[in-house]
């Protein structure tokens, strides 16, 4: 009963995870040694057996050892996410908690920054030793310090700004762009000082203070 119980909770905890999530071995099973009170070793053998029974029934994809994806079947046959969808969601996020996001040149041609599309996405990751699926057209960056639900817009915006020298802005008003950028995430001027203090080279500290005080008077004078 024990075993059943457990395949089940695999099971469902695969069922309702985004169509777009990776489905990694080691999440599911610190979800299952949680659930059950278990050794994570003991999880992770569990929950490898049920993936891979999973997959030979087609319920679900192996990419790769210990990463699988959703199948979802359509009147064309069977579809699964695009790998970069995949692995984006991988890198950025884990157990709900943030752990990466967008950043370089990808970064600033979705803030409107830049017209060049970069044919890379970059992603600033804990996770950037990953081994990326074959196939996937995104760049891993080391970020300054590790990703948190609390820091990762500063750490975000910290890196847009020490780039910006080195990058092709072709906006008409870039301060504009970056000042509703600042008011739309609510960051705090302070804060965005003492994190690039504390984790980014000196030379970033001037730049940044600059353009908050340029955004300041922007924001004012909208």
């Amino acid at each position: 009963m024990e075993q059943i119980g457990y395949g089940e909770h695999i099971a469902d905890t695969v069922k309702n995870m985004p169509y777009e999530a990776a489905i990694q071995t080691e999440d599911i099973a610190e979800k299952l040694a949680g659930a059950f009170a278990l050794p994570y070793e003991q999880a992770k053998t569990l929950t490898n057996v049920k993936l891979k029974r999973m997959a030979d029934k087609g319920e679900i994809e192996r990419l790769q050892k210990g990463v699988y994806c959703q199948v979802k079947q359509t009147i064309f046959g069977k579809t699964t996410p695009s790998i970069d969808q995949l692995m984006k969601k991988t890198l950025t996020e884990r157990g709900g908690a943030k752990i990466g996001y967008e950043s370089g040149a990808f970064l600033m041609n979705k803030l409107g920054l830049t017209t060049m599309i970069p044919r890379d996405m970059e992603i600033t990751t804990n996770r950037y030793r990953t081994k990326l699926l074959e196939g996937c057209r995104i760049k891993l960056k080391k970020p300054a310090a590790a990703i948190t639900d609390d820091n990762w817009k500063y750490l975000q915006f910290i890196e847009l700004i020490s780039e910006l020298p080195q990058a092709h802005i072709d906006a008409e008003k870039p301060e504009l762009l970056l000042a509703r950028y600042v008011k739309t995430h609510k960051l705090d001027g302070l804060t965005l000082i003492f994190t690039a203090r504390k984790h980014y080279p000196a030379k970033v500290m001037l730049p940044l203070i600059d353009l908050l005080l340029k955004a300041n008077n922007e924001l004012t004078s909208i």
